[in-house]
């Protein structure tokens, strides 16, 4: 909705309270569709109002503030002599209005401390795909797990291996802390690997930039930019990206790839099994990146690029047939 921050929050509290008429639950239900942030904010309103439905608060006596209040006025205009213009007849909107500013600030407040609490998200044995309080994204790989902190900066705790797709915000960089390794965004794609068990952190880029800061030293990455810090050896380097890459569980990333690490990584990616008739198709090489897409798809692709041929035997075996490169 394109109005002011008050009307917008005024029309939800009625959606959510339960109170609006059919054409502000019209405007609402159009607003939430117009856009997925749309949608998300009225889900978090929708959280944050049930949790503060469930919460005790002081009560108000409305009545005994306003009678403290006309005592106060009448107490003035005798003492000085000023004439005060009564407005009880007002007196209905006054308190719907007072009403309404308390219900708002209490609104704010609750979603405010709802906002800012920590947050943690954990993988157990498969990965794990989340949406933060701004809208970034997080694919956690198994075994890991991020305490999120979103208040005067975007913090997070990693420990193991999360891919991150993060929206820009340049008031409140994005930081990922892992042990002596901190990495910090705006905005952009990237993916941070420290398990415990590994003696290096490994810090990929897909697109954007970040810095990477360890034990003193530091390296900015750009898009396929790769560094490892080594923790035995209190080492910060930046090495070269290999072909065949995967970011979160399902990008697939190859960039120059020999055919063979192709069929590798969508073999181990995707559990099945993939073969190449001759030795002629190892001389190809693939540069592409593939989104959440199947590996049936994948290899259709493979094969309409270098005109082969693909061929489904058991499930969860292909093979790939032609002349080669």
């Amino acid at each position: 909705m394109n109005e002011g921050t008050h009307n917008t929050s005024e029309k939800l509290a009625r959606y959510l309270s339960g109170e609006a008429d059919a054409a502000e639950r019209l405007a609402v239900e159009t607003w939430a569709a117009e856009h997925p942030d749309n949608a998300a904010e009225l889900e978090r309103m929708r959280g944050i109002w049930e949790l503060s439905a469930d919460a005790t608060w002081p009560a108000v006596d409305v009545d005994k503030a306003w009678a403290r209040l006309d005592a106060w006025i009448n107490e003035a205009s005798s003492t000085n002599g000023a004439r005060v213009v009564p407005f009880r007849a007002q007196r209905p909107m006054v308190r719907w209005v007072a009403a309404a500013a308390v219900l708002t600030g209490l609104f704010f407040g609750v979603r405010s401390w709802y906002d800012q609490r920590p947050q943690e998200f954990m993988a157990s044995n498969e990965h794990v795909r989340t949406v933060l309080q701004d809208n970034s994204s997080v694919v956690l790989s198994p075994g890991s797990r991020v305490n999120v902190r979103m208040k005067d900066d975007r913090h997070i705790d990693l420990n193991g291996e999360a891919y991150f797709e993060v929206q820009r915000d340049e008031e409140r960089p994005f930081v990922v802390q892992t042990g002596d390794v901190t990495v910090t965004v705006l905005g952009t794609a990237f993916e941070v690997s420290a398990f415990d068990t590994s003696s290096s952190v490994l810090v990929r880029v897909r697109h954007g930039k970040v810095r990477v800061m360890a034990e003193g030293d530091s390296v900015v990455l750009e898009a396929g930019g790769y560094a490892r810090f080594n923790r035995t050896a209190h080492l910060l380097e930046r090495l070269a990206a290999p072909p065949a890459e995967v970011f979160g569980d399902r990008i697939i990333q190859f960039n120059e790839a020999p055919m063979t690490a192709v069929v590798d990584q969508l073999q181990k990616l995707f559990n099945v099994k993939v073969e190449l008739a001759n030795e002629g198709l190892k001389g190809c090489t693939l540069t592409a990146t593939f989104e959440d897409e199947p590996v049936d798809y994948i290899l259709r692709v493979i094969a309409d690029t270098y005109r082969l041929t693909l061929t489904q035997g058991a499930p969860g075996t292909y093979l790939l047939d032609g002349k080669g490169c």
